[in-house]
């Protein structure tokens, strides 16, 4: 067979320079037993614990009220949803306090007809509480040095009257027994802080080639979720989609205005948490809430930036190493997959494949580039299908999201890392129709 003759006749400088190559396929063998781990140790079902201090009495007076804070801005297409599916938990005692922020679409609108709608559905449960169930805060402007999302979180905060708060998403959707499930869960752990990742919706074409992709690769940030839960490991962050936070923890950290101009609010207050040695811990909900990553195109290239910024001014070594893994474990596999099966196909008899080393090289590259080809198609198919219940089809065009990624990266990394010493940069970064600039490790709007 021409495979056998290939590496019967390879020579040392052949194996050689096959090494990195092997490397490569090393690190994909490490990275897929990682993840496998990293699955396992967060796989704790959130329904064990139901019964709020183990009392069997679905009493009101049981279950502690809770505030839900929902900032939402530009999100006509998913607030009815959210709010809607909020409104209908079965938890028994709680207010929501809706946030408009500004919106520039029917944001306000949708939340006013769905608190009319309401109205009369849930008047006796409005009768049992001291405090309108839905609340509609209208938003004109805000100061100087807050990101949209932080001061419209801090409006609702402040006009919140329970000592535990729920922040959430607008365009996250919860399951009915999310909140009970939850809540329950926080009591019988004796939490100061409970953060879910949800079930992530990928709904356009660009984030089905290109979110599987990076999920993987960004274990090279070193911010695995099962960290979070270790009290040694300063790995800290939150899922802005949601966490319930004792509103005296909240407090005591400075609330948002700690993190006003932090671009990634949801981390920055992670790290607070965390540094102040409160009990925070991170739980899968996935069965329990769906929330969106990016919606198309732009949205996926301003979420990937807005991602890296704050990270390549604080932690710029971490983004290189995440931006070479993606380039040395996906882009340069395919590139030179391709290239050697051109070259090989220049050789036109299996005599000349045996008797010239060049040609032995080229085939040792192609069989170890396809394996990695494969390992890569199917472990990215795998991600698809078990975390984003996507078609592993997408897969196959893998290529095109890790190119996608890598262009991301560099036109991140390149902009800012120039003004790093400086203390300043120019790069902005366009959110829910905002620009937002960078200077020193926090961001700042325009």
């Amino acid at each position: 067979m021409l495979i056998t003759k290939v590496f019967l006749n390879l020579n040392l400088n052949v194996i050689l320079l096959s090494l990195p190559f092997l490397a490569i396929l090393f690190c994909w063998i490490y990275l897929i037993a990682i993840s496998v781990r990293s699955y396992r140790n967060l796989k704790e079902p959130l329904d064990k614990k139901v019964l709020v201090n183990n009392n069997n009495s679905n009493s009101k007076d049981n279950f502690p009220y809770v505030s839900i804070i929902v900032p939402a801005r530009n999100e006509q297409d998913n607030i009815e949803r959210s709010l809607v599916s909020l409104i209908e938990q079965n938890y028994p005692n709680f207010e929501i306090i809706a946030v408009d922020d500004n919106s520039t679409d029917n944001t306000l609108l949708k939340m006013k007809k769905i608190q009319q709608n309401y109205l009369h559905q849930k008047q006796q449960q409005q009768q049992q509480n001291k405090y309108p169930m839905l609340k509609i805060i209208e938003l004109k402007d805000k100061p100087d040095y807050w990101t949209g999302k932080t001061w419209a979180s801090e409006i609702g905060y402040r006009e919140s009257h329970s000592n535990v708060l729920l922040f959430v998403d607008a365009d996250t959707y919860f399951k009915k027994n999310c909140m009970l499930s939850a809540i329950s869960y926080m009591v019988n752990e004796d939490l100061d802080v409970l953060t879910g990742y949800p079930f992530t919706e990928l709904r356009d074409f660009w984030s089905k080639i290109t979110i599987p992709l990076w999920k993987l690769m960004s274990i090279t940030f070193g911010k695995n979720a099962s960290n979070v839960n270790n009290p040694k490991s300063k790995v800290a962050y939150l899922m802005g989609c949601f966490f319930i936070i004792k509103r005296n923890v909240f407090e005591n950290i400075g609330t948002f205005r700690s993190v006003r101009n932090a671009i990634q609010e949801d981390a920055a207050l992670g790290i607070k948490i965390k540094q102040s040695g409160y009990k925070l811990k991170m739980i899968p909900m996935d069965n329990q809430m769906h929330a969106l990553w990016s919606r198309d195109l732009s949205t996926l290239w301003h979420g990937i930036g807005r991602t890296l910024a704050p990270m390549i001014l604080k932690e710029t070594r971490k983004v290189i190493i995440n931006f070479l893994t993606i380039f040395l474990m996906t882009t340069l596999p395919f590139l030179i997959l391709f290239a050697s099966t051109i070259i090989i196909g220049l050789y036109n008899t299996e005599l000349s494949i045996t008797e010239n080393g060049n040609c032995n090289y080229y085939c040792i590259i192609l069989i170890l580039n396809l394996i990695i080809f494969i390992i890569i198609i199917l472990t990215t198919a795998l991600e698809s299908r078990k975390t984003f219940k996507i078609s592993p089809l997408y897969a196959l065009l893998y290529p095109i999201g890790s190119l996608f990624l890598i262009i991301a990266h560099l036109s991140t990394l390149i902009p800012l890392s120039l003004h790093i010493g400086k203390h300043y940069s120019k790069k902005t970064i366009e959110w829910k129709k905002r620009i937002y600039t960078y200077k020193g490790v926090g961001g700042s709007m325009k």
